[in-house]
């Protein structure tokens, strides 16, 4: 009784710790409460995102009015993982980490090579005083403002964001400034049946210079039954919305991967008991019907005497 006794604590024991590994340890490293008192953005105070920083692969479109005849600069333009755009007949242009304004400057001194200034709208007739005509003279005009030339970005690919974890489509997504945490999980499809909504965690990067990075709970519940937007975060390029799963989910298929090698171990001892037990069911039988054919009298001749 005694050993029995020691036998099922020990089991019980073991089912413990097998949850608890399972589970794993899932802090909060910002509580609710202090959310709420804070200046993170969220569903109805979202921010302006700081001044888009081109890089591969988004999407641009160049277009500069009066190219060289047959050479016409016009459409999109993808930045390829080197950080280049082609404008085909006119060579490369470095992007990569430059704003739209950037991008035009670069572009304009680079046509300079092929392009008169004229053309390129680096030139503007001051008119001066009206009543002298012949007081109109040529004003040199910044590249960035020039009205030949034109960049704007078609396609923002590079700023993303993840969503991970028991969701219908996880992956990644691009950003454009105005999602947040509900808008996330909507586009991953929703939650799939395993999922814990009671254990979602936004992990925001920490940004160069920072000690670490930031883990905020989401209170699905509150924002989708109550409508409390204290949780519903503004999404920034980076981020990683996880869904965990279920912690008895978990622990089953933990102990499924435990119990799996003794179940294969078991189902081989019972496959090779029953082909034994068939090859000695089928030896019986051969030799009792060998042993009945040899001890049979043999049947008389015709004519013997």
């Amino acid at each position: 009784m005694g050993l029995n006794g020691f036998g099922h604590r020990r089991i019980g024991w073991l089912m413990a710790i097998a949850v608890l590994a399972s589970c794993g340890c899932q802090t909060v490293r910002t509580p609710e409460e202090k959310i709420a008192s804070s200046n993170i953005p969220v569903e109805f105070t979202k921010v302006s995102m700081p001044e888009y920083v081109v890089e591969p692969p988004d999407l641009l479109l160049v277009e500069v009015l009066e190219a060289l005849p047959g050479r016409p600069i016009s459409g999109e333009r993808l930045v390829k993982p080197d950080g280049k755009i082609s404008l085909g007949f006119y060579g490369e242009v470095y992007v990569a980490g430059l704003t739209t304004l950037e991008i035009k400057e670069k572009i304009v001194l680079h046509l300079r090579q092929y392009v008169s200034d004229d053309y390129l709208g680096l030139w503007r007739l001051d008119p001066g005083d009206p009543e002298d005509p012949d007081d109109d003279k040529q004003v040199p005009v910044d590249p960035k403002d020039s009205d030949r030339v034109f960049v704007d970005i078609t396609a923002y690919n590079s700023k993303v964001y993840y969503v991970q974890g028991d969701v219908a489509a996880p992956g990644r997504m691009p950003i454009t400034g105005n999602e947040t945490v509900l808008d996330a999980i909507n586009y991953a499809g929703g939650l799939i049946a395993t999922a814990a909504p009671q254990n979602i965690r936004l992990v925001r990067p920490a940004p160069p210079g920072a000690c670490c990075q930031q883990v905020l709970p989401v209170n699905l519940a509150a924002i989708v039954s109550a409508g409390d937007p204290t949780t519903n975060y503004q999404l920034m390029p980076g981020d990683r919305l996880m869904v965990y799963r279920d912690p008895i989910v978990r622990a089953t298929i933990f102990i499924d991967r435990i119990a799996a090698p003794f179940q294969t171990v078991v189902n081989s001892v019972l496959q090779y008991s029953f082909a034994a037990r068939s090859v000695k069911t089928i030896n019986s039988a051969v030799v009792g019907a060998s042993t009945a054919n040899t001890g049979a009298p043999a049947a008389a001749q015709p004519g013997a005497r």
